[in-house]
C-alpha cells in the first residue's frame, strides 16, 4: 500500500501530508489492516484486564476504599508502559518505576500497597535490592 510521490523536496512534504488526509487512503489502510490492528487491541485488553485482576486481588487484602482502586489501577498501567510500551528491563526498570511510585505516594497512596502491587503484580524488585 505504497503511495507514489511524484514530487520532491519541499513540495513532497506537502504531497505528504496530502495523501494521509485524503478519505479514500484511509479508507484502503483500514481495509487493508482491519483484522491486524483489532487483534493488537483485544490482546492488549486482555494483558490490561488480567493486570487489574491482579491489583484487585493484591489491594482486597488491604484496607484501601474502592474509591481509591482507580488510583492504583492508574500505576499499574504507568508500570506496564514502561515495561512493555518503551521497553525498559533490569535496573533502568526498576529505577523508572521507583519514580513512579513516588509519584503515586505524594498523590496520597499507601506506600505499602504500592509497593506490594509493585512486587506481586510485575515482580519488580525494590530499588537497591540485589
Amino acid at each position: 500500500m505504497a503511495v507514489e510521490l511524484t514530487q520532491s523536496g519541499p513540495g513532497q512534504r506537502t504531497e505528504k501530508y496530502t495523501v494521509k488526509f485524503n478519505p479514500a487512503y484511509i479508507g484502503d489502510y483500514i481495509t487493508a489492516n482491519k483484522s491486524r490492528m483489532s487483534t493488537g487491541a483485544g490482546f492488549s485488553f486482555d494483558k490490561q484486564a488480567q493486570i487489574q485482576m491482579r491489583i484487585r486481588a493484591v489491594l482486597a487484602g488491604e484496607a484501601v476504599t474502592s474509591l481509591q482502586y482507580m488510583w492504583y489501577y492508574a500505576f499499574g498501567n504507568e508500570v506496564r508502559g514502561i515495561l512493555t510500551g518503551f521497553r525498559v528491563i533490569g535496573a533502568a526498570a526498576v529505577a523508572e518505576v521507583a519514580i513512579v511510585l513516588y509519584k503515586y505516594k505524594t498523590r496520597g497512596l499507601s506506600e505499602s500497597v504500592l509497593n506490594k502491587v509493585r512486587s506481586e503484580v510485575f515482580s519488580i524488585p525494590a530499588p537497591g535490592s540485589p
